[in-house]
């Protein structure tokens, strides 16, 4: 017995040294691997829940997909991109949580669907040199820093006014001056941004009629904001609100009747999207214009890579080609921007010493990128955004069709930060 227990004891000895080996080799093979899957994490600041996720849902499957397809054809030198998410649920105190969380997983660039929501964050984001993009649209006078850390993905708020009004004027044929409204959510973005481009209205003509404010969240009826508006007798009133509030805004100037009062109804490039059409009816939509800034999922013969984005939503997500949703698209668009500014910046620095910074230096090195869905994209500190052409759109019997070419906007000026103020220069 005292025999068979030495025998035992000594073989789970050498058990014990064997597996001790195999461990010590096994742990020199496994950091070995992990360091050849190097990755590069954009973090985004999602909106799966709350009032904006009518529009930020399929924006952000589209970035997301972009990332797994771009990583399917091998990466950028085998360096994958990874997308961490942490959902803020539409609120902007959700902020700060979500930046550190996706700041200590490693992410060198932000995405967030709601300026207020960077706003909470600016000083901390400036102070650690990481980019964020805020991805529905232009940046806005509030996220203005020297340097710029904070990029749009479309033209600034008072370029798409004026050039949509300017589109407006020209189809104008009475004498008197076109009359324009504007029906907004309670936002800084859109609340200063108004007061700036009304000069310019008044320069080219037209004659602002005023505003009406709701806000983001928690509306369930807009009747007097939709009737005071409609007795100034504008023209046109553009339209930015969004998510659930949007659904809203739509159906009550449908049961108010407002374009049958001769009333021209638009939104800006952030807003009517599928979703929301889906949700307030194709009837309660109909004759509604949009500011653009993504190719229409018909238009294939304008936007050749739209077959692959087609295909990628079908196979990621089961959409068919008939249920895409133009957001999705705009996703699409922002994820291949992020990761080409990323390529960009890895040839520049190389990928052990990548930064915030390094990235925040590539996108300003954008030039003539071709994405296969829009016109070619150049960035500059002068155009800090994504798409500088644009169309407008229109619902007509429930589907959405061009009314224009892609077109440069005009730009009038542009926001920069003189002395620690922020001040709109002009061209």
């Amino acid at each position: 017995m005292t025999k068979m227990f030495r025998h035992a004891k000594s073989f789970g000895l050498v058990a014990a040294s064997a597996g001790l080996i195999f461990a010590l080799l096994l742990g020199s093979v496994v950091p070995a691997k992990a360091a050849e899957e190097r990755v590069v994490k954009i973090g985004l600041h999602a909106a799966w829940t709350g009032v904006l996720a009518t529009e930020t849902v399929f924006a952000q499957e589209g970035m997301l997909d972009y990332v797994k397809h771009f990583n399917a054809q091998g990466g950028i030198n085998s360096v994958k991109v990874a997308m961490p998410w942490e959902d803020f649920r539409s609120l902007a105190p959700n902020g700060v949580v979500c930046y550190e969380k996706l700041k200590r997983a490693g992410a060198l660039l932000h995405l967030s669907p709601l300026d207020t929501e960077i706003m909470v964050v600016l000083r901390r984001l400036v102070k650690d040199e990481i980019p964020f993009i805020y991805y529905p649209g232009s940046t806005s006078h509030v996220l203005v820093t020297d340097p710029l850390w904070v990029l749009g993905s479309g033209p600034e708020f008072e370029n798409l006014i004026t050039g949509a009004m300017k589109w407006a004027k020209e189809m104008w044929t009475e004498k008197r001056p076109l009359r324009v409204g504007y029906f907004h959510a309670d936002e800084p973005i859109l609340n200063m941004g108004w007061q700036a481009v009304v000069p310019f209205l008044i320069e080219m003509g037209l004659e602002p009629v005023g505003d009406e404010k709701l806000p983001l969240a928690g509306v369930i009826d807009s009747s007097v904001e939709w009737l005071r508006l409609a007795s100034k007798k504008p023209d046109w009133i553009i339209a930015s609100h969004y998510g659930s509030t949007m659904v809203v805004v739509i159906k009550d100037a449908a049961r108010l009747s407002i374009q049958e009062r001769g009333i021209n109804l638009i939104s800006d490039i952030a807003t009517l999207s599928d979703q929301q059409v889906d949700a307030a009816g194709k009837a309660a939509c109909e004759g509604w214009y949009r500011m653009a800034i993504e190719p229409l999922k018909t238009e294939l013969d304008k936007s050749p890579g739209l077959k692959i984005v087609i295909e990628a939503a079908e196979r990621y997500r089961g959409t068919k080609p008939e249920d895409l949703d133009l957001a999705y698209t705009r996703g699409w668009i922002i994820s291949a921007v992020a990761v080409e500014a990323i390529r960009i910046a890895m040839e520049e620095a190389g990928f052990e010493d990548l930064t915030g910074r390094a990235i925040r230096d590539a996108f300003f090195m954008i030039k003539d990128f071709d994405t296969g869905l829009i016109p070619p994209i150049t960035i500059t500190e002068d155009m800090p955004f994504f798409n500088d052409h644009w169309y407008l759109s229109r619902i007509e019997n429930g589907e959405r069709v061009r009314v224009t070419d892609w077109e440069k906007i005009p730009r009038i000026g542009h926001l920069v930060l003189v002395d620690g103020e922020v001040h709109f220069k002009r061209f």
